[in-house]
């Protein structure tokens, strides 16, 4: 019976505490609030002095009219001051009995003397607190390292005779990576460099293949019917150019390459009435072995159309010269 009794009263104690903590913080809370308005009418009384004050003569200040504002801001800061403590009495529910009612709430009284007493609701914790400001950082431009992919269609240019290459047939592919470095501080300037590797596909118009003689290279007619006639060149490249930014997607610029030939490949299928034949020849079909030239692109900083030209001949002891139409995904 006695552990019983123990735990009612410890149970009662801690009850009591909580309720008195709860109290606490209800009275903290509403002085919070009163400090809160105090320091408003603090303000608006200093401003309305300040006012006043700024409008007296610069070159003699009449004594009389001095003592007269400071007068009547004394008196305003005590009856502001009076009424305040009479809602703080209030709020906390505090009645003085020597005091007779007035008829009159003195928060509304308050209010018409001083307009500046926020309503109901609107007083407390939040009164006091100023709307935070979120900083937006603003990162620099640097540089960084991005894959690049260059697919388009080939096709060959010469002066004085047509070189009648297919240019649906006739693509190439590039795998690289590339720089891109920053020439100000929010990237609308950029330099680009990179390397890579590259496969250029020419296909023959009709039933002709490339053939060699005397180190020079010539397209022939091949006694059967080709079902497949196209000759695949590896080259190693470098570029260099310059991208310009000017908005968040719009993007332009040019570059110079230089590519290095690596191998020659020609495929050639044909079939007869009892089968289907295919040969594949590795050899050196004198491509220029180092060329160089320039690309043109615009777009968006992720995808743009390019245009390119050789300005070396694409193969030795020839006059035409390769030009590349596609797209760059960067």
């Amino acid at each position: 019976m006695k552990r019983k009794q123990f735990i009612l009263i410890l149970l009662l104690a801690l009850a009591t505490t909580s309720w008195m903590q709860a109290q606490n913080k209800e009275i903290n809370r509403k002085a919070q609030a009163h400090f809160q308005r105090l320091d408003s009418i603090s303000n608006q009384l200093e401003k309305r002095l300040q006012d006043q004050l700024s409008q007296l003569p610069a070159d003699s200040i009449p004594n009389d009219q001095l003592d007269k504002i400071i007068d009547h801001y004394a008196d305003d800061w005590d009856y502001a001051l009076f009424w305040e403590m009479e809602r703080f009495r209030k709020d906390l529910g505090i009645k003085d009995q020597n005091k007779e009612d007035n008829g009159e709430d003195a928060t509304q009284i308050f209010r018409k003397i001083i307009k500046i007493i926020p309503k109901e609701g609107k007083s407390g914790k939040k009164g006091g607190k100023k709307t935070p400001v979120k900083k937006v950082k603003v990162s620099k431009a640097h540089t960084h390292i991005e894959s690049v992919i260059r697919w388009g269609l080939n096709n060959t240019v010469d002066a004085t005779d047509s070189t009648d290459y297919g240019t649906w047939g006739s693509k190439y592919i590039s795998l690289g990576f590339e720089a891109q470095i920053p020439m100000d501080k929010h990237g609308h300037v950029q330099a680009l460099t990179g390397i890579g590797v590259m496969w250029n596909k020419l296909r023959p118009n009709g039933n002709y293949y490339h053939v060699v003689l005397n180190d020079k290279v010539y397209r022939s007619q091949y006694p059967n019917t080709l079902t497949e006639n196209k000759l695949r060149s590896s080259w190693l490249y470098g570029n260099l150019g310059l991208r310009f930014n000017p908005g968040k997607k719009l993007s332009f610029g040019a570059e110079a390459y230089a590519k290095l030939h690596l191998t020659d490949k020609q495929k050639l299928a044909y079939s007869n009435s009892y089968a289907r034949y295919q040969t594949a020849e590795k050899r050196d079909f004198k491509a220029t072995q180092v060329n160089y030239g320039f690309t043109v692109f615009a777009g968006t900083r992720g995808f743009q159309i390019s245009f390119g030209m050789d300005l070396q001949p694409y193969f030795q002891n020839q006059n035409f010269r390769l030009y590349q139409i596609g797209i760059i995904l960067r």
